[in-house]
């Protein structure tokens, strides 16, 4: 149960509480580690369980706000329609604000830690850019506060994020892991698990372009900022080469 009402921001809408009978009949948990496919893959599953029953939960880590659809949500339980829930959040988080059923699936993908950090770098950097688009405005606030990579990296929310969003979760105990690297045929393995008979595909949100700017010691410094990352993502490797999440 919701231990207390979140304090809405201003102009915020939050949702009103409900009956009862709203209670949803859910199928899937899908936990979206930033940056690894989260919306080529959520657009998947709205196309396999339908648009309106894929939901988009976000339970900050830190200020742990509970959003729904990106608005602030203020329910013990989902909406009736819905069968899926995805987005950012970790478990103990989900438990903890909301009635989920023990049994069901869980799944997430999972990526190569200092390409991920990377990733999230330059993502950032470009929707700053385009928030501020300083060269119209006539601003100067990007060279005066941007982060460089590493003192991105080297920021320790910034750190080990694969390991916090799976807090509270063994590798063996999820139902799926898929690895972005070998996203098409991790999401054929899925669509066998889940026995789906047709499944769109989609490639979105690719940050690119950054591979030469990088140095090989700026990349082994990421390395050892995210060992548990690192120690994460190779386990998973080994558990998909020896057929764990294969139908």
């Amino acid at each position: 149960m919701l231990k207390k009402w979140l304090a809405p921001k201003k102009d915020a809408k939050v949702v009103a509480p409900g009956p009862p009978e709203q209670e949803a009949a859910l199928e899937l948990i899908s936990i979206h580690i930033p940056k690894t496919a989260g919306t080529s893959f959520r657009n998947t599953l709205r196309g396999v369980y339908g648009e309106q029953s894929v939901i988009r939960l976000d339970i900050g880590l830190v200020r742990q706000e509970v959003r729904v659809e990106e608005e602030l949500y203020g329910l013990p339980y989902f909406p009736k329609q819905t069968r899926v829930i995805h987005g950012h959040f970790s478990y103990p988080l989900l438990q903890q604000n909301f009635q989920v059923p023990e049994n069901i699936p869980i799944i997430t993908w999972l990526r190569d830690p200092v390409e991920r950090v990377i990733s999230n770098y330059f993502y950032l950097a470009r929707r700053l850019a385009e928030e501020l688009q300083e060269e119209r405005k006539g601003l100067n606030i990007l060279k005066k506060m941007q982060r460089s990579l590493l003192e991105y990296a080297n920021f320790e929310p910034s750190q080990n994020r694969m390991s916090k969003f799976l807090e509270g979760l063994e590798l063996e105990e999820l139902f799926f892991v898929g690895i972005q690297e070998d996203y098409d045929r991790s999401l054929e393995r899925l669509a066998g698990l889940l026995e789906w008979k047709d499944f769109p595909v989609f490639h979105h949100n690719q940050t690119g372009g950054y591979a030469d700017s990088v140095s090989p010691q700026e990349r082994e410094q990421i390395r050892a900022w995210n060992s548990r990352d690192v120690a994460l993502y190779e386990k998973a490797l080994e558990m998909n080469a020896k057929g764990k999440w294969t139908p």
